[in-house]
């Protein structure tokens, strides 16, 4: 017969095959087998117990333990008796079992290796034994941590990049379109910290602004008739702004649609105030812009009237003010909320500009020297 451990040729009813020793009997496919140590149940194939280490039952003998011993292939132990059994645990045996074994085994009919006959495993450095390694499944080294930075770090770039280098051309219309929002939004605050608007330059102007500003200004200075002509022209203005026409229709238009829940009404009824401050501010520069002579008669003048168009700048652009409050707030939305708001420009001016505008006005006309 063959062996269906080994595959070697073996003698016809033999139980245990002697080539390999394991169990061929007629019981090894239909019968269990227990240690006899523990009472682990085994495999017929197992030689020794997985669980306390004793050799399988049936290959447990003097004279085959030699043989196995030399082949390298099981323990040599006796065969246990019923006595040895009963007193035996699963975990531990008992100093008198340790006694008997030891008096039941010829050391000289096992034939084990002394210890330092044995060949150090190549494995074993200092006592420890070092992990095999599986030549067919390494073990792989993960890198998704770094590729997702790596990741991150290229779009972080990128997009600064794309913003600094502009390929698409399309940050200056930004900027553009951001600066013209914000002079929809708040038209006032386009006004410089000392009250003063920058004259309007068309936007296809070649000529630079220093020469412009020396065609406006003339190279020689006004005669005191000039100077009184000038004078006379911009009082004259100051009184028409201060008429029903002009700032009555500003204050009108304030007070009826203000609070107004259109907001293109609003932006339309505020357009007269916008346009009145722009005026004022033109009269304004007009006498600073003055070449008067150094010994002019009219200097005296020129500062009551400056001071009367200061003031009336005072009375009309806190209007304004209110106005870009007013149009701030989204469509749809209630400004009723809001009017307290609104109206703080109004209250923090005070009256103080038409008071004094009312009480110098006609004392402070110009009269020719």
């Amino acid at each position: 017969m063959i062996c269906p451990h080994c595959m070697k040729t073996i003698e016809d009813g033999t139980a245990f095959c002697p080539h390999c020793h394991s169990f061929v009997g007629e019981s090894a496919t239909n019968e269990f087998v227990f240690c006899e140590g523990c009472g682990a149940r085994l495999s017929l194939h197992d030689r020794t117990c997985p669980k306390c280490g004793r050799p399988a039952p049936g290959i447990l003998s003097t004279e085959s333990a030699s043989s196995d011993l030399a082949a390298g292939k099981t323990a040599s132990f006796p065969r246990l008796t019923k006595s040895l059994m009963q007193t035996e645990s699963p975990h531990r045996e008992p100093a008198s079992a340790a006694r008997a074994l030891d008096d039941a085994v010829d050391p000289s009919n096992t034939n084990v290796l002394d210890t330092d006959e044995i060949e150090p495993s190549a494995n074993r450095t200092g006592g420890i034994i070092e992990p095999e390694v599986d030549p067919y499944h390494p073990k792989k080294r993960s890198y998704k941590g770094l590729i997702i930075i790596l990741v991150v770090l290229a779009l972080i770039g990128g997009s600064a990049a794309f913003v600094t280098l502009d390929p698409l051309d399309v940050m200056p219309g930004f900027y553009e379109w951001f600066r013209a929002a914000a002079q929809d939004a708040f038209p006032s605050r386009q006004i410089a910290e000392d009250g003063t608007v920058a004259p309007s330059v068309p936007a296809d102007s070649s000529q630079p602004a220093e020469g412009r500003e020396q065609e406006q200004e003339p190279s020689e200075p006004l005669t005191d008739e000039q100077v009184y002509d000038r004078l006379m022209t911009a009082y004259e203005q100051i009184g028409a702004f201060n008429s029903e026409e002009a700032i009555g229709e500003v204050i009108d238009s304030f007070n009826s649609f203000y609070m107004a829940a259109d907001l293109t009404l609003r932006q339309e009824s505020s357009a007269s105030a916008y346009s009145l401050r722009d005026s004022i501010q033109t009269v304004i520069d007009d006498i600073d812009s003055l070449q008067a002579p150094a010994d002019t008669a009219y200097a005296e003048d020129i500062e009551h009237v400056r001071q009367l168009a200061q003031w009336m700048f005072e009375r009309v652009n806190p209007l304004c003010e209110c106005w870009d409050i007013s149009l701030a707030i989204p469509e749809g939305e209630s400004t009723r909320s809001e009017e307290d708001e609104i109206l703080k420009p109004l209250r923090e001016a005070g009256s103080s500009a038409l008071s004094n505008f009312d009480r110098y006005y006609y004392a402070w006309e110009p009269e020719q020297k």
